[in-house]
């Protein structure tokens, strides 16, 4: 019988991280909403744009990346062949 507890074990981790980084790109959206809106000065709004869209690019590759590791680890382990 094959034992698929390894297998729940990395698609929950997988899960999870993607959980997370969906929580954090939420919270981060939603502080940058609530700057923006007592920002006065046009310029003010702009550089508060800049900074929060380079941040979320730098998250988003980083996590990106991070996923990418997990899906290949979980591949690389859940799928290989077995010997007769």
């Amino acid at each position: 019988m094959t034992d698929f507890a390894p297998v729940q074990e990395k698609l929950t981790a997988i899960m999870t991280a993607h959980t997370d980084y969906a929580k954090a790109s939420f919270e981060a959206n939603k502080g940058y909403f609530e700057k923006l809106a007592t920002l006065k000065a046009p310029n003010e709004a702009m550089q508060l744009t800049t900074d929060h869209m380079k941040s979320a690019y730098e998250t988003f590759v980083a996590e990106a990346k991070k996923i990418g590791e997990m899906y290949k680890t979980f591949f690389a382990t859940a799928f290989k062949p077995t010997a007769r």
